[in-house]
């Protein structure tokens, strides 16, 4: 019989496909962090929907935190509406073209996707 090492299920799995939200069936906003109540309706019945994850760089912004370094983040548009900031492996403000097709990779600690860009669809030409 396989021993199974307890590490194997700790922490966040080292891959993602998807990326998962609550979304408000009243209103249908989507909601990123976990919360009670819908932020636009204040509705109660938010239900945890599955997104693909894939989505394109939108933009970038520098987070400032008190007593922390600033960061560069990517804005990301998954489509829908849905925009998030995240984590885009390789990504330089003014390099990263705005609209380059990006892919969930895994979730970091601090909660924020990371994203691995994905190659320019081929034209033909």
């Amino acid at each position: 019989m396989k021993t199974v090492e307890r590490e194997e299920f700790i922490g966040p799995p080292k891959t993602v496909t998807k990326l998962y939200f609550q979304q408000c069936a009243w209103c249908g906003t989507s909601v990123l962090r976990t919360s009670l109540l819908c932020p636009v309706c204040a509705s109660t019945d938010l239900r945890w929907v599955g997104r693909e994850g894939r989505g394109k760089v939108h933009g970038f912004v520098t987070v400032r935190r008190q007593g922390a370094r600033p960061r560069t983040v990517a804005v990301v548009d998954l489509g829908d509406g849905i925009t998030l900031r995240a984590v885009v492996e390789g990504a330089k403000p003014g390099l990263t073209s705005h609209g380059a097709p990006v892919r969930v990779r895994e979730i970091a600690p601090d909660g924020l996707p990371v994203f691995t860009p994905e190659p320019l669809p081929d034209d033909g030409r």
